[in-house]
Order: C-alpha cells, then structure tokens, then sequence
C-alpha cells in the first residue's frame, strides 16, 4: 500500500511538471482566456447612410489548441494567431465575411484573440508595431481594451476599431464606420458579439454635444446652489 501511495504520488507530481507550463502564465503575466471548441455567437450588422442594410447572426469557434506564447513577448508581431472558425448560424460558410474582417483588422493589428492578464504590455507592443501611427489610439475600460483608428475618407470621417475582452480576449467589437460630411449619416460594417450590452464609449462619442451640455447645466446649478448657501 505504502508503495502504491508513493507511486500516485509521483505521477502526480510529474503530471503537475508536464501541464504547468500549458498553463501557467508567462513571466509577463500574459496566458490564453479560451481553449479549444469554445464558441461565441456574434451579430454581423452593416448600415448604408443610416439605413440597416443587413443584419445576420454569426458563430466562431475556436478550432484548434492554444499556441504558446513567447516568454518574453517582446513585439505585437509575435502574438501566436488562435484559429478560429466563422460561420452564420445556419451552419454556411462566412469566408468572404472573414476575409474583409481579416484584411480590415490589419490596421489595428490584425489579430481577433490576444492574450489576456497584462493589457499594459500590449498597449506598449502596439504601439511599438509598425502598422501603428498617430491616428491610433488605445481604447480600455474595465471589461474591454482595444484598438481604434480615426482617419479622413474622401473628407469624411472614418474609422476601424477592435474591442476584446478583458476576461478572455476575444474579439468583442469588430466596426469599420464612416460619416458623410454633407448628410452626417453614418455607414458601418460591424460584429458585435451577443450580450454585450452599449458600447458606451461609442455612445459618448455620438453624443459628445449633449454630453457636453449637459456638464455645463450641472456645473452651473452646482454653482447656483453654492452662492444661495452663502
């Protein structure tokens, strides 16, 4: 019994060596938020001038096992690519989808899954990579950190975006958007993954004049209230 305890044991411990470093996060603090099979379902959306044109739901799967990463990680370039698999919920191909989503994303990276547990770091390797210029900027809050790109299309203006998830690094927000500068309507091409809720960074850019009337308004009663108490 004594000897069959001390096997167990053993094996144990040499199963605890051979997974841990699958597992563990890198020194950076970096480690992969999904695994193989996991699935996220996402809405692919585009408007004309205002107008919704198109509106289908989306599933991508994670297909294949989590590469390793580079301990350290020292550039945006070598962030190992997660495959993945997008289809429409009815099970068809979305290839041409995933191309135009591909070829877009590579102003902001080109990457749909980052690894997760040190956001820092990859705000400083994308700006360190070469694709990244002075209209880019990095986007975070507490549930999301992203990538975003302001630029004049015919002078209009435009912009291309990727949000992930903090907790899992996923592709949460994928917008390709442009504003006509005569009608001020907008067109988009978007995947926005289901339950996410407002983009309310977005929000308070749509509504920035409001927003700003509205500091104002409280600034003044704020103001108000402080001369009648003296």
């Amino acid at each position: 019994m004594k000897r069959t305890l001390q096997t167990v044991l053993v094996m144990s411990f040499l199963a605890m060596i051979l997974i841990s470093p699958v597992a563990a996060a890198t020194t950076q603090g970096l480690e992969w938020g999904v695994a193989q099979n996991d699935e996220f379902t996402y809405r692919l959306r585009m408007v004309d001038e205002g107008v919704q044109t198109y509106d289908e739901g989306m599933n991508i799967t994670v297909t294949g096992s989590t590469p390793a990463l580079s301990d350290p990680l020292t550039t945006w370039l070598s962030i190992p690519v997660v495959l993945a698999n997008m289809v429409y919920t009815n099970g068809t191909p979305a290839i041409a989808e995933a191309v135009v989503i591909g070829f877009a994303s590579i102003l902001v990276g080109g990457v749909f899954i980052v690894p997760i547990g040190n956001f820092s770091l990859l705000a400083d390797l994308a700006a360190a990579a070469p694709w990244w210029t002075v209209n880019h900027t990095i986007v975070s809050d507490s549930a999301f950190w992203g990538i975003r790109l302001s630029y004049m299309d015919d002078d209009s203006p435009s912009q291309i975006y990727v949000q992930y998830s903090k907790s899992n690094g996923v592709c949460a927000r994928f917008n390709i958007e442009s504003t006509n500068s005569t009608s001020h309507k907008k067109s988009s091409f978007s995947l926005v993954r289901d339950g996410l809720g407002l983009d309310i960074v977005q929000l308070l850019q749509d509504n920035i004049l409001y927003v700003g009337i509205g500091v104002g308004v409280i600034v003044i009663l704020g103001a108000v209230v402080c001369i009648r108490r003296r």
